[in-house]
């Protein structure tokens, strides 16, 4: 049954990204809570971005409630800044996980001691990832500042430390962004976050303009060169392998694709998003997919958001985009073609008691798209 729910929402991203109509709702929803944090990253802009600003948590627990109505299976990753720095962190999660959304936390681990620790692994998070950008102190160092190296492992320490002693709690991952002085120790990150207690490695390209993924290129100042992109394809090659990739590492693409990023061959044939599989919530309540904000929380909520003419100008925009950030919280692959999702149903609905029922009603759903194509003044919202 899950196969069939999974294929009428590959039809809705795909059918929304065709006729330009929001009938899905997002797969992932970030809010970034604050941007203070306890570092100034070098590579992260965030900091000097909306300096200020905090969303209040009644209105953070509004747009939750709005999320949850929608009954989509969006899933929440709460980011800042650093959101453990928020003194009503806890309640706001435990307000999510209670409305039944599913929710994530993105830290730097600094604030995570075995009492923070206790009560992330109790909260009822799905998963708690911790940034971890160097094999070695001086690297990640050289990113975060001085002691974030240690305070990432013990973060991860603590956190496995407390879910052993629980019996249970949410993945522990780490996230690691692909930059010029960390290419040549990539591979021997897994084997380091796995022996500190995460379950999970995952590995996303560098970019230059945070509030705007469409400018992103080769000027930055942590965008390798020839000479590490040569590097690069060594290390995926060995992170590849079960052995080098520790059996916790997870590529969300073809790993190949990052080296056509970074040497500027990645295009929408290869990689393109979906305007309608992601959107972020700035502490300021602004409302964005990639670049300018179409709406905020504050006026009209979330989805009366996506029918505004400013979300329909974005959408255009990312359509056009010829510079893919490769951000996989804003690609949907499984929706780019109807015969890719509907051979993906057929395979996964083999075997199924009343599978024939079962894909009589898929191409129900597929005939009201066609009904919708061919009468578009007909749309409304399945």
């Amino acid at each position: 049954m899950d196969c069939v729910k999974e294929f009428k929402r590959d039809l809705a991203y795909h059918f929304s990204e065709v006729l330009d109509y929001p009938f899905a709702r997002p797969k992932w929803v970030y809010i970034s809570l604050s941007h203070k944090c306890t570092y100034a990253c070098r590579m992260c802009g965030v900091v000097n971005i909306l300096k200020g600003y905090e969303l209040p948590g009644e209105t953070v627990r509004g747009a939750l409630d709005e999320i949850a109505s929608w009954k989509w299976g969006s899933s929440v990753v709460l980011t800042g800044g650093e959101p453990f720095l928020r003194k009503d962190i806890f309640e706001i999660i435990t307000h999510a996980v209670s409305a039944g959304v599913d929710t994530e936390a993105v830290s730097n681990g600094s604030l995570i001691d075995e009492d923070m620790a206790a009560r992330i692994v109790s909260s009822g998070l799905k998963n708690i990832a911790v940034s971890l950008d160097g094999a070695v102190a001086g690297t990640h160092d050289y990113f975060r500042g001085s002691g974030a190296f240690t305070a990432a492992l013990r973060a991860l320490e603590n956190l496995a430390a407390a879910k052993k002693k629980r019996g249970c709690g949410p993945q522990i991952s780490v996230w690691s962004t692909i930059m010029k002085e960390n290419i040549p120790e990539l591979s021997r990150m897994p084997a380091l976050a796995a022996s500190a207690g995460a379950e999970c490695f995952v590995l996303h390209p560098v970019i230059v303009a945070q509030d705007d993924m469409q400018n992103t290129g080769n000027t930055a100042q942590f965008w390798p060169g020839n000479k590490e992109i040569r590097v690069l394809r060594e290390q995926i090659e060995i992170l590849s392998t079960a052995r080098g990739g520790c059996g916790i590492t997870v590529f969300l693409h073809e790993p190949g694709l990052w080296t056509d990023y970074f040497s500027g061959n990645l295009d929408r044939r290869k990689w393109k998003c979906n305007p309608f599989v992601f959107i972020n919530i700035g502490p300021d309540g602004e409302i964005r997919s990639c670049g300018e904000s179409f709406g905020n929380i504050k006026d009209a909520g979330i989805a009366g958001s996506f029918f505004t003419k400013e979300a329909a100008a974005a959408r255009k925009k990312m359509k056009r985009c010829q510079k893919p950030c490769l951000q996989t919280c804003w690609a949907h692959p499984d929706a780019d073609s109807l015969s890719g999702l509907t051979r993906k149903l057929v395979r996964e609905s083999s075997g199924m008691p009343e599978r024939a029922a079962l894909l009589r009603e898929c191409l129900e759903e597929l005939g009201e798209y066609r009904t919708v194509l061919n009468n578009k003044s007909g749309i409304s919202i399945p």
